[in-house]
């Protein structure tokens, strides 16, 4: 094995390169990890017969520095609850955007346009017009969620985003809170941190 500072590599660099050889966790062709993706964190939501609750976790990440804010991953902005999951910068732009937009409605088709009108007003601002962030978004009563800048969804009783999304999809599915299914999510993912934020419409 070699270690090149960042990674251990088995067998020759090359073949690890195409994946045909060892690879693994910490080969070239790995996944890259929520960290270095920039999706630390948990968002979870849970549809109410009459609204909706939604809580997020405080993590955020600089380098391998970790620091906890609890207006980082969900806000309110112009009666829109936010909640976002990736790289702080877009983030903030989000809900600058959001100050001044809304989705005309909670279907996908202008919910996709929505995000559309913010991928092309991200690109005046900073030259790329690329989403990467996932996003929750209350809207009136109702529930959705964004994720790759191409699906856009409304949800139906329980959905999550984020590192921490498998642990509390498990927690949501038991029939805990949203409360409960981040903080099952920051017990069990290294990417995920207290303190939790809750917002109920």
């Amino acid at each position: 094995m070699v270690y090149d500072g960042l990674r251990w590599f088995t067998g020759a660099r090359s073949a690890c390169r195409v994946g045909r050889v060892g690879g693994g966790y910490f080969g070239v062709g790995r996944r890259r990890s929520p960290l270095e993706r920039g999706f630390v964190s948990v968002v979870a939501v849970r549809v109410q017969p009459a609204g909706f609750s939604v809580a997020a976790d405080s993590i955020t990440v600089r380098g391998y520095t970790q620091r906890k804010d609890k207006h980082a991953k969900l806000v309110s902005v112009n009666d829109l609850t936010i909640g976002s999951v990736g790289l702080v910068e877009e983030s903030a732009m989000f809900q600058i955007f959001c100050m001044s937009h809304q989705p005309k409605s909670v279907e996908p088709d202008a919910l996709l346009e929505f995000v559309w009108d913010f991928s092309s007003w991200k690109k005046t601002r900073t030259d790329s017009n690329k989403i990467e962030n996932s996003y929750m978004l209350g809207i009136g009563s109702e529930a959705v969620y964004c994720i790759d800048g191409f699906l856009a969804e409304r949800v139906k009783d329980f959905e999550a985003i984020g590192a921490g999304m498998d642990y509390a999809l498990s927690a949501l599915h038991l029939g805990r809170s949203v409360v409960e299914a981040v903080e099952t999510a920051i017990e069990l993912s290294v990417y995920c941190e207290g303190p939790v934020k809750e917002i109920t419409r």
